[in-house]
């Protein structure tokens, strides 16, 4: 573990959570980016789990570097991979303030700072809310959505809110939803604390997320996307490339867990049918909006 910080206190405060499964250089990527929180008066507390790379030389070397640009710099270095679940847990072990904001590693950040702001503003405004996301876009096609906010089925079936369509299409509004990717959450601590740790059922990835919100919404705590708020997101990085877990299988296996589990509760937290949920090419061929499918 590498730890280092500034020394200096400012407000707000704020945890920030990202895993790093051999990919240093996206990972590098990001971190770049939230240098330019400190500079704009954000006390960061930097938290970045390795989950068993085989090289992290590099990232090693950006902390070793960047260490002081922070509040507080965490590397933590695993021997094995813990899953998306184990890393995130750690994160928040570790986590000093009232705030956690987890990000993937293959999210690219807005030039200015007034997406987090608008997260930060939206969580504060209701002690009632337990995450805020933004709208998920496309990296090739970052005037498609890829997720703003998600649903369920009855069944237990996923689908990303207007996935496909083009952003023009979609109120730039905040709305409450079901759940939604944790490519980028805004979580408030004490809702985490309600309902405890990331379980891991769902080793090493999948359905983690999914998961989570449905064990906040039955304690009744809100999932809120602003979809003004727009984020770039490649999509998949990590996850189609873990050893010995193929993708596909994966999904399947850890989506029926996510059924079985929560089979009583789904059909109250359905707000989707089968044919709203779109997996097909992007951008859609027809450019409109059912619903929130």
């Amino acid at each position: 573990m590498i730890n280092g910080g500034s020394g200096e206190r400012n407000l707000p405060s704020l945890c920030v959570g990202i895993l790093n499964f051999n990919q240093a250089d996206m990972t590098m990527q990001l971190l770049d980016q939230l240098i330019q929180l400190p500079e704009a008066g954000w006390d960061i507390q930097l938290i970045v789990v390795d989950n068993g790379s085989a090289d992290i030389h590099e990232l090693t070397e950006w902390f070793r570097i960047n260490r002081g640009c922070f509040a507080e710099t965490l590397l933590v270095v695993s021997s094995h991979n813990l899953g998306v679940d184990g890393g995130r847990n750690v994160i928040i072990n570790l986590s000093a303030g009232e705030t956690i904001l987890f990000l993937d590693n293959d999210i690219i950040l807005p030039a200015n700072l007034d997406w987090l702001n608008a997260l930060w503003q939206k969580l504060e405004s209701d002690p009632n809310i337990a995450i805020v996301g933004p709208m998920l876009v496309f990296s090739d096609y970052p005037e498609i959505v890829q997720a703003a906010g998600s649903g369920l089925t009855a069944l237990g079936r996923v689908g990303f809110l207007h996935r496909g369509v083009p952003v023009e299409k979609v109120p730039a509004t905040s709305v409450e939803v079901v759940t939604m990717p944790a490519a980028c959450w805004l979580m408030r601590k004490e809702a985490q604390r309600a309902v405890g740790l990331f379980s891991d059922e769902y080793y090493p990835a999948q359905y983690q997320d999914v998961d989570y919100t449905v064990r906040l919404w039955l304690k009744g705590w809100k999932i809120v996307c602003d979809r003004g708020v727009r984020i770039v997101h490649i999509e998949h990085v990590t996850t189609k490339n873990i050893p010995d877990h193929p993708y596909e299988r994966l999904t399947a296996r850890n989506a029926m867990r996510f059924r079985e589990k929560w089979a009583d509760v789904l059909p109250e937290l359905a707000t989707l049918k089968q044919q709203d949920i779109y997996w097909g090419p992007i951008p859609r061929i027809e450019e409109r909006v059912d619903g929130e499918g």
